[in-house]
């Protein structure tokens, strides 16, 4: 297979006496979408905010093409090709979903040089934020508030955001929480499609999506990676159905 596009080595948060993530590998490849899974407070979240740089390790490397960035800050992380989603929706509702797309592309396209410049006077943010929205299916709710969107649709809106950077790394915060059966099938769907040119980490709780659509699976318990496989290898690890999936899994 071919080099990480990131790849966690021993990664270590501690936060006083606690550590909340312990000794993780991991690693991300372009083509490949990688489930992480475990009950809440297995640490996948902090897990999360260490690769995109919101915290720093307090041990082991973190690497982005193959190249050590776990001291770097987490806007370098966006413009090294690193985009994330969060738990709760995180945009600015009362924009347009298409300005919001595009300053999410101004951040990492705008030169830092040009700052504080006018989103709508840049044609590279405008072409990245109509490219990311037809991708996830938005394209036609460009010039509507963002705060008329069901929940579904600003999920979409929030991936459409961290695809208008470029992003090499996708990392995805449980975007499927809160959704409906058909709207979760939908967002199943393009999470596979991203995929085929990402690398992309989906930290979800939703099994039967983790199954349908994971090319590997890593699970977490009390910080550290209980198991680390294909779909099939952990929903059959006796180790994994005694700690999190259970026995009717």
């Amino acid at each position: 297979m071919s080099v990480a596009a990131m790849e966690a080595i021993g990664l270590t948060r501690r936060f006083g006496g606690l550590v909340a993530v312990n000794e993780v590998n991991l690693a991300l490849h372009v083509g490949e979408l990688h489930a992480v899974i475990g009950p809440n407070g297995a640490g996948k979240s902090t897990l999360t905010n260490l690769l995109s740089g919101e915290l720093r390790p307090s041990a082991g490397k973190l690497l982005l093409h193959g190249a050590e960035v776990g001291d770097w800050p987490s806007w370098r992380f966006a413009r090294a090709g690193v985009g994330r989603s969060f738990q709760r929706t995180n945009v600015l509702k009362p924009m347009t979903v298409r300005e919001n797309v595009r300053l999410a592309a101004q951040a990492r396209l705008t030169p830092l040089r040009r700052y504080p410049a006018v989103a709508s006077e840049e044609h590279a943010p405008s072409e990245a934020a109509d490219a990311a929205l037809e991708r996830v299916g938005l394209g036609g709710a460009a010039h509507r508030t963002a705060g008329t969107l069901s929940h579904g649709q600003l999920r979409q809106l929030e991936i459409a955001m961290a695809l208008a950077a470029g992003p090499t790394v996708l990392l995805l915060d449980e975007p499927l929480a809160g959704m409906g059966p058909e709207e979760s099938e939908r967002l199943a769907l393009l999470l596979k499609e991203l995929a085929a040119d990402h690398a992309v980490m989906l930290i979800e709780h939703d099994m039967d999506v983790v199954f349908a659509v994971a090319d590997r699976v890593t699970v977490m318990v009390d910080g550290r990676v209980l198991e680390n496989g294909t779909p099939e290898h952990i929903r059959n690890a006796a180790s994994v159905r005694d700690a999190y999936l259970g026995h009717a899994a």
